[in-house]
């Protein structure tokens, strides 16, 4: 028997700790079994070569998401909806499980209640838009915002709506190759909730993580996103809705 074929496609790669927690998964349901990691520029060339090769599913990082979402036979509706890609079946029907991994995330760990703002305007500001309805987008090129708040009923604001935010969300690259933070966390209020995508180092800790946890903020890192936003696309690749129970010992993969 032919052992499946996983792959992660993107520009970086080298830092994800995805194929740690799909290597996991897969031993824990004895699931014979590869995930590897890709550099890839081309993305076109990328698909191509996964449909000849006959993978089982594969995701899709940084900066390729929405190129990803013009190249599926078909999306879902969360997907359709978004214009962003990062899970993709045998079939290559795209769907986006960045919005389950941050849904899940907060689900677990904090209670956020709004308003909500949304740091970036890529693949995953859109998913991270579409989970939280109404938010407000912050975002340097004044376009994209404009693209992704008319596609997704969100909000353009300024930096300053830090200030009276409940919940703020990083879905920049700021902070993922150095200590940048991506705002001032001094503004934010005592209550707020800090989501940063982004994930460094051995324990996955941004700056921007440890600078909200210093304050005696609640702050979520990208470890925990990435590792429900995995689970979801193995629950879509398997065909299976109970597979939540494997996050503490994925997480621990991750780290390890």
């Amino acid at each position: 028997m032919t052992r499946a074929l996983y792959v992660l496609i993107g520009d970086p790669v080298a830092h994800s700790r995805s194929p740690k927690i799909h290597a996991r998964a897969f031993e824990l349901l004895g699931i014979d079994a590869v995930y590897a990691p890709c550099l890839v520029t081309n993305v076109p060339a990328a698909f191509a070569g996964l449909r000849a090769l006959g993978a089982a599913g594969f995701n899709v990082t940084v900066p390729h998401k929405e190129a990803a979402a013009k190249l599926c036979d078909r999306l879902d509706a969360a997907a359709e909806r978004i214009r962003a890609v990062n899970c993709v079946d045998a079939v290559f029907t795209g769907h986006n499980t960045d919005v389950p991994g941050i849904l899940r995330a907060l689900n677990q760990e904090a209670s956020a209640g709004g308003p909500d703002v949304v740091f970036g305007a890529g693949g995953s500001a859109r998913a991270a838009a579409f989970a939280l309805p109404g938010c407000s987008i912050v975002n340097r090129t004044r376009s994209r915002a404009e693209a992704l708040a008319r596609d997704l009923g969100a909000r353009l604001a300024e930096p300053e709506v830090i200030r009276e935010a409940r919940l703020v969300v990083n879905c920049t690259t700021i902070g993922l190759h150095d200590e940048s933070l991506p705002f001032d966390v001094a503004q934010l209020p005592k209550d707020a909730v800090v989501v940063d995508l982004v994930y460094r180092g051995a324990t996955g800790d941004t700056a921007l993580v440890r600078a909200a946890r210093a304050r005696g903020l609640r702050a979520i890192d990208g470890l925990a996103v990435l590792v429900h936003q995995a689970i979801a696309s193995l629950e879509i690749w398997l065909g299976r809705n109970d597979l939540e129970e494997l996050y503490p010992k994925l997480r621990e993969a991750a780290l390890a």
